[in-house]
């Protein structure tokens, strides 16, 4: 049977495997079935600057098929894994370092966990235990007992439960998916079946197993691979490439090179959905080398390589040097993103992060390219609060006015790095930078006046400033508030309060298409909203005047009725205050 590609790893191909057999790359390779590459007298362990296991149900359904399809005699090949081998103390299993490999073997020792708790609960205890003493875990001299495969940091907890058959242990998301998915199939088998599928996967399925004794062969043959085969994530080949150049160059320290990467990992891949979105704005942010472009997903790498050429080029910095700066940023990119900054005293401190939180409500995960830097140039905090006061008034426009996002906004704060601060007045500057750029008044007003706004967050926050700017109010806590539709959202489909479509006196397709408008919405406590629901105009008036928000007490002060007229009226006085509040 002929081998499938499983798409989140490299498939080895017959050149490449000639390459490497012919010993051209210093290495040594050799096939063997998966029952050999788990009996050997090792270790295998996964650093933890690795990337997580990120299988899903098409690779574990392309595996299982395959293997359910496989007949006597046939065999099947699986791909290849790299190691790097490592010694360890007196007694005790040498390592190998998984540099590529470990969704397979992760996988296939999953796979066997499932089959042992089968066995045990079909009172097969002896094949149980050939199954855990001689694929799951492995015993040095001393009898001290180590996983067959350690995962990092990230996933062990969660695979070592997987490994022991504490199967309610299991944390990790995806690797409870590839249980619940293999778990599933297995235990819907009978013993003879459990059994051929057993030796199936240990006799039938091989592998290359690719051993190299040191980091330059490792990282080498891991871009020769990559070169003929699938698509890994930008972060896992810019980590390559500086591992290789590492392990190259004698005049970089290997070990300063890891810790700073080590430490990047830590503070990106278990805290953000993007790891590779720190790499981009970091590079976009980061004063040298000065990089005035945006840089997307499909282009981080090859963007990465010449900033590291760069660097290597420069007499100011090292590949150590840059890359120590990068992981410290990390620390700072992952504070903004929770609004946790704490450089400042207590009250700079506390403004900055409430700050933060309302660029939060604008969406502004594209920002923090200028945040990055604003938080490296400024010591002062009203220094940086003034920046943050820019940026917010542009953002809101920018996104009112339903101006696109992606490269042209990434394009605008590279740039804005690039130049601004090396002004006298850089938050000056800014500010004529971004009036250059963002929507005009009319745009602005237009996008008020004439369009339905989203629901979410951002217009919540557009109407507590609002309420604090033009009203005098003050929203300390906006989840207490509800956005209320003046005019329901259904007053045309609620049975109860037909008054609202004698009130309105249009039609349902109009007045949807004003429901939404800013004129027809304002903030109440949850709790009134609840009692207003579909209420008529009259019967909310009384809970409107009883509310904290000074603006919708005005509403219910200001207005007689509420129709067509009166939100668009509304609509057009909200968006003159929303000019005021949100100009450059």
């Amino acid at each position: 049977m002929g081998s499938r590609e499983y798409s989140t790893e490299i498939p080895i191909t017959e050149t490449c495997f000639q390459k490497i057999m012919s010993g051209s790359l210093g290495i040594s390779a050799n096939e063997d079935t998966v029952e050999s590459v788990l009996s050997r007298n090792y270790r295998y362990t996964v650093p933890d600057y690795q990337r997580q296991y990120s299988w899903g149900e098409e690779q574990w359904r392309a595996l299982w098929e395959d293997l359910q399809a496989l007949r006597d005699g046939d065999t099947h090949f699986l791909g290849s894994i790299v190691v790097i081998e490592r010694s360890s103390g007196l007694n005790e299993l040498d390592r190998l370092e998984v540099v590529d490999g470990q969704q397979r073997m992760a996988t296939m020792l999953t796979m066997l966990a499932v089959m042992r708790q089968k066995y045990l609960d079909e009172g097969e205890s002896g094949q149980a235990d050939a199954i855990r003493n001689e694929y799951l875990f492995e015993q040095d001299l001393d009898q001290q007992e180590y996983q067959n495969l350690t995962l990092s940091r990230y996933d062990n907890d969660s695979f070592s439960a997987i490994l022991n058959c504490n199967f309610g242990q299991v944390d990790n998301e995806t690797l409870n998916e590839a249980l619940e998915f293999f778990g599933s199939r297995i235990h819907g088998l009978d013993l003879d079946e459990t059994d051929v599928l057993r030796k199936r996967l240990l006799s039938s399925v091989t592998l290359v197993s690719i051993e190299c004794t040191e980091e330059q062969s490792a990282f080498r043959l891991f871009e020769t691979l990559n070169e003929r085969g699938l698509e890994l994530s930008s972060v896992d080949l810019m980590k390559n490439h500086i591992f290789s150049i590492a392990a190259q160059d004698d005049d970089v320290d290997y070990e300063a090179v890891k810790q700073s990467w080590q430490t990047t990992v830590d503070n990106t891949v278990p805290h953000l959905n993007k790891p590779s979105r720190f790499f981009r704005h970091y590079i976009m942010s980061a004063p040298a080398p000065d990089y005035p472009d945006d840089v997307s997903d499909y282009k981080l790498y090859d963007t990465f390589q010449g900033i590291i050429s760069d660097v290597r080029g420069s007499d100011d910095l090292t590949l150590e040097s840059y890359l120590a700066d990068a992981a410290n940023q990390s620390e700072l990119y992952l504070q903004i993103a929770n609004a946790d900054i704490d450089r400042y005293d207590h009250g700079g401190n506390e403004a900055i992060n409430e700050k933060l939180t309302h660029l939060h409500y604008i969406k502004s995960v594209q920002a923090r390219t200028l945040l990055l830097r604003i938080f490296q140039e400024f010591d002062n905090p009203n220094k940086v609060m003034e920046a943050l006061g820019v940026l917010e008034r542009f953002l809101v426009r920018w996104k009112v006015a339903n101006y696109a996002t992606g490269g042209q906004l990434d394009r605008i704060y590279s740039e804005l790095c690039s130049t601004v601060f090396n002004e006298s007045d850089p938050i000056e500057e800014m500010r004529g930078y971004l009036r250059g750029k963002y929507p005009s008044d009319a745009e602005f007003r237009a996008g008020i006046e004439n369009k339905r706004v989203k629901l979410n967050d951002r217009t919540r926050y557009m109407l507590k400033r609002i309420e604090e700017v033009h009203y005098n109010g003050n929203v300390d806590r906006m989840g207490d508030y509800d956005i209320e539709h003046i005019a329901p959202r259904s007053a045309y489909t609620a049975t109860r309060h037909s008054a609202w479509v004698t009130a309105l006196n249009t039609t349902q397709a109009t007045f949807e298409q004003h429901r939404d408008r800013l004129g027809n919405l304002t903030l109440l406590e949850s709790d009134k909203n609840i009692r207003a629901s579909n209420d008529p105009f009259e019967t909310k008036k009384n809970e409107y005047a009883s509310s904290d928000i000074a603006m919708t007490r005005a509403v219910g002060e200001n207005y007689d009725n509420w129709n067509l007229d009166t939100i668009q009226e509304r609509t057009s006085e909200l968006a003159e205050v929303a000019l005021n509040i949100w100009s450059l």
